[in-house]
């Protein structure tokens, strides 16, 4: 499996559901960096839809 880096999108994305009407609705974690929401509008489009963040990224074991 590959590891996913911190300057990708999936590194910050706590949860990620495709609605039935094309909006593609996501949680990021509390930590993500400002930048990864404008990654997301640019992969997902205008449909894309943030939810409130609940939790930090969990450390690393």
């Amino acid at each position: 499996m590959m590891e996913t880096r911190p300057e990708e999108l999936e590194y910050w994305v706590a949860s990620l559901v495709r609605g039935d009407l094309g909006n593609t609705y996501i949680r990021l974690y509390a930590d993500a960096p400002p930048w990864v929401r404008d990654m997301a509008v640019n992969r997902f489009g205008k449909g894309t839809v943030f939810l409130p963040p609940q939790q930090c990224r969990p450390r690393a074991a």
